[in-house]
Formats: C-alpha cells, structure tokens, sequence
C-alpha cells in the first residue's frame, strides 16, 4: 500500500491546478480502495460550512455547489471529533443527513477521515459503499496516512487558488504568522528562492512570447554550459561511459526534443517558467508510468535537467531584476546574507516563511528595527513577487493586495508610531530611573548593525552583549589575531569608558560560518557555544589575546563565556585565559609586563547553570542570563522551528520563576547579574525584570529609548505587585493579560497595538 500512496501524492503534486488534483486524488483513492465512492469536502471559514469540492461517485454537479454546516451531518461530525467514522449502514446514524443533489441513497458503508495541517481542519474525505460492511483496520489506516501526507499539499494548493480569485476579484489575502519586529511596513514584494523547486512555480501566461522565447533559450544556453564544463571537468576522474552521461542531457535540451515543447507552451501564452513546469512534470509522470526500471529511472534525469534550466531561467530573471523602492523582502529562510544585499534605504519589511520569532535571524531583523513576521508555512513563493503587501509586525500579519480602506488605515497607525518614537528619544538625556528613585543601567546588544551601534554610544551605559561571532560570519576565514585585535579594539574605544562586555565566539545552533560548517541533527543540543572554543584552544587563545591586547590603556574589556553548562568548562576557559596572559607576557615583555585583567563572566542560559551559581560566584565576576536559550531549553522548544514557535513565551510562569530564582541566589551570594536576551527590550518584560531585582539590563538599540521612556513611568512598588501576581498565574495567558492590565492602569496604553478580528479579509 506504501507505493501506492506515494504514487497517489505524486500524481497529485503533479497537477497543474487545484481542481484537477482533487479529481485525481479522489478517482486514485476509490480505484486503491477498490470502493465504489471517494468525495473530499473543503472547509470554507468564511462561510462556517464545507463545500463538497471533488467526487467520483456522487453527483458531479454538486460539486462547488453542495455545502453543510461545520456542524451537520456525518462531515460536519467528522471534523468536529477530528477523527475518523467507519460505519457500516451510514443512513442509521442520527447525524446523517442526505440531499437530492448529491444522490448518495444507494451507499450505506462509510468511512471518513478529516484533513488536518497545523491544528487546522482543511477538509474531510469520504469513502463509500452500496454493500453494508465495515471498512477494515489497514483501509482505515490508509485513509489516515494519506489524508495526513496530503495536507500539506492541499494548504499549498488553497492558498493559492484563494490568491488568484482574490487577483480577479481585487480583493485582499490576509496570511497568519509570528510577530517579531514590531511595526508596519508597506510595499512590493521581492522574492528570494534558496532553491530550486517546481512546486515553488505558479502556473501563468504571459503577453510577450518573444520575451519568454528569449528567457528560456537564454537559460538553455546556460545550462548547456554549465553541463560542458561538468563534463569536461570529469574527464579523467570518470569512466567514459560516466561522462557519456552528460552527453545525454545536451541532446535532451536540444530544440527538436526538450527545448521545442517547452516552446510550444510558451506560444500557447504560458510563461518560460510555468511552460518548463508544465513539460518536465508531464514528461516525468510519463516516465513513471513504464514498467520498465531502467527508463523509469529516465524520470529523475528529466527533472534534474528541468531544475537546472529553472535555477538558470530565475536567475536571468532576478539579474535583470531591481528591488523596489519599498521592498518587502520574502523568502524561504531568512538569512543575514540576504538581508545585506538588499540596500538600507530600500527596505521595509521582512516575510520569511521558516525560522520563528526567536531565533538568531530574527534578533538581527530586530536590531535593524525592520518589522518582521515569520513562520507563515506553506507559501507559494513566486506568487507573492512584486505583489504589493503590508506587514503587520504587531499581530503577526500579512496582506496581500490591500484595499485602499486597509493602506490607509495602516498610513495612520504607522503615522501613530512615528509620534510615539518621537516621544521616546525626546527623552533620550534623561536618567533611566524609576517614579521612586530606582536607578537602571541600559546596555546596548551589539555586533550586528555595526555603523549604527557604534554611533550609539553616546544613548547607552555601556555595552551589556557584543556578539564576536557576527564578525566572524561576515568573513571568509577565521579572521587573524591580528585583525580581531584591530576591531576589538575600535569597539572598545567607541564605547570608553563605559564597559564593554564581549562574548566569546558563540557559533552553533542556527549560527553557522560558511568556512566552518558545523552538521548536526539537533545542532541547538550540540557542538556550539564554549564548548567550541574548548575543542579548539588554538582559535580560543587567538581570540582572548586578541581581547586582551586591545584593552590594553582602556580597561573597560569584559569577557562573557558562552553556553556554560558545568564548572569544569569555566575552569577549562579560566585556565587557557591565565595561558594567554603568559604567553603574551612571554612575547611581549616590554608591552605586557602588566596586563589589565578584565572581569570573567558566564552566561545563564543552560538550566543546569541555574543550580551551580554560587560555584560560578567563587570562581568568576558576574553572569549575564541569555533569557532567549533558557526559554527555549526550559519549554523544550526550538526557538528556530516554526511549527512550534507559539510555544515560545519567555512569560510562561516557569520561566519568569526561574528568572526570579536566579536573581534571589545572585543577590544571596552577591553575585553581580544582568540579563541580555529579547525579554530586557520589551517595556512588558522590563518591568517585570526590574521587579525581580534585575538593574542592568541590554538590549537592541532599537528599543533602548522606548525602555527607558517606560521605567521613568513606573514604580518599583507597583511593579513587584505585578511580578508576585504573575509568578502565581496557572500560564502565559494569565501573565499576558496581568500584564496588559498593569499597562493600562499606568497610562501606558499607547504602548499596546489594538488586533483586529481575525477574519481573514478586510
């Protein structure tokens, strides 16, 4: 059965439409099942009913026409339970109800099962039969198993038919993400593929053949190159026989075979990329259909080549291509690389489709204070290109094709932040202190937007994170001592006297260098952190001498430990950091006979380090908490999976308890503690951080003045009433909603974005 429900969701990737791959789903299912009846019903929310969207078996003119409630008959009941009924005489049952348009009396078996993806109900499919039985364990199961295979296709496949009837209709698409980095942005989409996928192409046609003739032959050209210069690269490494191989593709490109029907299609109005699409999955499907092993392999040729001429026709079109003036950027998977090649003036906003509010890439969308929402799966990428969107980076929003009622209504809100900002760095000047006196040290995350940070010296108290390891991806090797010492030095001296805390090379998880590639399965639970550098001393020591000889005259140096989880790996790093001082000493005796020591820290950001604090009081100055890595590790989520990213909430009870409880053993043991992750830059969160006894804070430039401007308008007092109601809350509802209540009653209400109903259209 396995193969023949692979060949089942092929056949249905295949199609060049939503229509069509239901009709083949549901005519494959009722020919595998041996049944007599296979039908599949669409959830339409606008409407609260399912349309009956394919069958083979009923009445094809009810399809599109016949609807039930979300809570009628034996679908409605199906969807409701979310899982399957398996009935041998349907019409005895109280929930069955029939209709003269769908003409099912003469079936009295019944199985169904719902279609689900991401904890929505997409739809339900039916399988019926006259003869009364009950279908038995492995058709069940089969059922199951391919309704959940599908789902995903089937999201892909909504979104996209609701995305053309909303062009024809010009009405506009709302799409549901993860906030990140609040704020609106209006503009044009600029699509970036990080590979090469058919499924990724929308089927569309075009005006200009000529131009579309020219794009592919252009693409053809390209790829016949690229595979000349394979084959000659192979020659002598490669039997001729293997080479051969290569031979065989240039003639499949060739205008009298692949190239003439792709030309065909493309005179039939189709664009390159959707005339390509049509013909290389239509000839694959052929291929799969033989027999014979040898020319079904044939098949996986077909496609490679396919991709290639794709991959080459993409990027003809993208060179030719310039970026809005207000570009949206959207793209698979975000990365710093892609941001940098869009110009800072142009930029607007980001739409990435994988990653999560939290992780690594977003923080750097934050520090650039480019609003942002994440995680809105399954997208069809190169439908959204050029389409004009606007960004809700608040509620987690994306709409394309916006009514003029809608742009309006987001020029006002934007207009809205524009004077709250201004409100902000009016007070810029001012001390970071509470109604009742409580003074608050505000320190800056760097290491990200370096020119702007380093002209913000001026707004923070010192430096609280300077991320060492952005450096080093922006380079093509491991930087030398000598370069690190250069710009460890102009950082230090931008910030004098204020301090400067840098964190040793923290690479791993989703923070890669493209020269030191890291493979792991489960890379946030893997090599990354401290316990990189203690595997390589050699870059380890490079880059504490480098540190050390740039404090040198400025004192104002402090080094952070990454990822610290035992005692042992702060006497491993202390131990390499006192062979630094000697080896400098050694080399240079005349410079370094006297080194200024700076203060050794280690990051909270491992649930083991909370237990062990008095041992890193006895051994090290400080520890600044990573509240971003400990959410994650204590709520067992992986801050970069978008499937999971509404689990992460640094307000969930347990994680505020474990902060609190950090900050009372550090206040026991006169540990000094500061706390750097995302939490600190939000007004919410610092007033709960503050409460706590938490009185250094650091956090994106972007949100230092909004911090400050929050704390000059509480009092500690109020402030620890609040904490001890949300340390006793049951979840992170109750802590959000404490939360917001206390915004409102201190007339920081303009601080709150007011969501609309999620209705999906406006």
């Amino acid at each position: 059965m396995l193969a023949t429900m692979r060949a089942i969701v092929e056949r249905v990737a295949q199609q060049p439409s939503l229509e069509s791959a239901l009709m083949v789903f549901v005519s494959q299912v009722k020919k595998a099942m041996k049944t007599e009846c296979c039908s599949i019903y669409f959830a339409d929310y606008s409407q609260d009913n399912f349309v009956l969207m394919a069958t083979d078996g009923l009445n094809p003119a009810a399809v599109g026409k016949f609807r039930l409630g979300f809570t009628e008959g034996l679908v409605g009941l199906v969807a409701q339970r979310e899982e399957p009924i398996n009935l041998a005489y349907a019409k005895s049952h109280p929930h069955f109800i029939t209709s003269d348009l769908v003409q099912e009396e003469q079936y009295n078996a019944f199985l169904s099962v719902p279609v689900v993806h991401q904890k929505r109900v997409l739809g339900v499919i039916v399988v019926q039969q006259t003869a009364a039985r009950v279908f038995s364990e492995d058709e069940e199961s089969f059922l199951i198993t391919l309704s959940a295979q599908l789902a995903p296709q089937l999201a892909v496949a909504q979104i996209q038919t609701l995305l053309q009837q909303d062009d024809l209709s010009h009405r506009s698409t709302m799409l549901k993400g993860i906030s990140s980095s609040g704020g609106i942005a209006q503009g044009h989409a600029y699509v970036v593929l990080p590979k090469v996928d058919f499924s990724s192409v929308e089927l569309r046609k075009e005006e200009d053949k000529l131009k579309q003739k020219q794009l592919f032959l252009q693409a053809v050209a390209a790829t016949r190159k690229e595979f000349s210069t394979l084959a000659v690269s192979m020659q002598g490494h490669l039997p001729s026989e293997a080479v051969a191989v290569f031979e065989v593709y240039l003639q499949l490109l060739d205008a009298r075979s692949l190239g003439r029907d792709v030309e065909l299609e493309i005179a039939d109005g189709w664009c390159a990329k959707s005339a390509l699409k049509l013909v290389i999955e239509r000839l694959v499907q052929q291929f799969n259909a033989m027999q014979d092993p040898y020319i079904k392999e044939r098949a996986v040729d077909v496609k490679d080549i396919g991709l290639r001429v794709l991959f080459h026709l993409l990027n003809t079109e993208k060179a030719t291509k310039p970026y809005p003036e207000n570009t949206i950027l959207v793209a698979h998977t975000l990365t710093p690389a892609m941001l940098a090649q869009v110009p800072k003036e142009r930029l607007k906003g980001v739409v990435s489709v994988h990653g999560a509010a939290n992780s690594h890439a977003s923080i750097l969308t934050r520090a650039l204070n480019i609003p942002t929402v994440w995680g809105i799966n399954d997208i069809p990428l190169l439908q959204f290109d050029n389409k004009e969107l606007i960004i809700d980076a608040y509620a987690g929003r994306v709409y394309l094709s916006p009514s003029e009622a809608l742009k309006k209504e987001y020029a006002q809100i934007q207009h809205r932040d524009a004077k709250l900002h201004d409100q902000f760095e009016s007070e810029y000047h001012l001390p970071s202190t509470t109604l009742d006196g409580k003074a608050i040290d505000l320190m800056l995350n760097a290491g990200l937007d370096l020119q702007t940070e380093l002209d913000s010296a001026r707004y923070c108290d010192g430096v609280g994170l300077y991320r060492t390891e952005s450096w080093f991806m922006q380079k093509g090797t491991f930087p030398s001592q000598h370069e690190q010492e250069q710009w460890y030095r102009q950082v230090l001296n931008s910030y004098h006297p204020a301090p400067v805390t840098m964190r040793t090379l923290d690479i791993g998880g989703d923070k890669a260098l493209d020269y030191f590639d890291i493979q792991e399965e489960n890379p946030f639970l893997g090599w990354r952190g401290i316990r990189v550098s203690l595997d390589h001393p050699e870059l380890f020591l490079d880059q504490l001498k480098a540190m050390i000889k740039a404090n040198s005259g400025l004192g104002n140096l402090r080094i952070l430990l990454p990822m610290v989880s035992e005692v042992g790996e702060v006497d491993e790093s202390l131990a390499l950091l006192e062979r630094a001082y000697y080896e400098l000493q050694q080399d240079f005796p005349h410079e370094f006979s006297y080194i200024d020591k700076p203060l050794i820290g280690v990051m909270i950001e491992v649930p083991s380090s909370m237990y062990l604090l008095h041992e890193f009081a006895a051994k090290t100055d400080f520890c600044s908490v990573g509240s971003n890595d400990l959410t994650q590790y204590l709520l067992a989520v992986d801050r970069a999976n978008s499937r999971v990213a509404n689990l992460f909430d640094c307000y969930h009870p347990a994680v505020l308890r474990a902060l609190n409880g950090i900050a009372e053993q550090c206040q026991a043991a006169n540990f000094p503690f500061s706390l750097c992750g995302e939490l600190a830059g939000e007004p919410e969160g610092a007033i709960l951080l503050i409460a706590m006894g938490f009185d250094s804070l650091s956090m994106n430039f972007s949100a230092l003045h909004k911090v400050k401007w929050v704390i000059r308008r509480v009092g500690l007092k109020k402030c620890k009433q609040l904490l001890a109601q949300c340390l006793s809350a049951a979840n992170a509802k109750q802590v959000h909603r404490l939360v917001r209540d206390f915004m409102l009653e201190q007339g920081l209400g303009q601080l709150l974005y007011r969501q609309k109903d999620d209705d999906g259209k406006q």
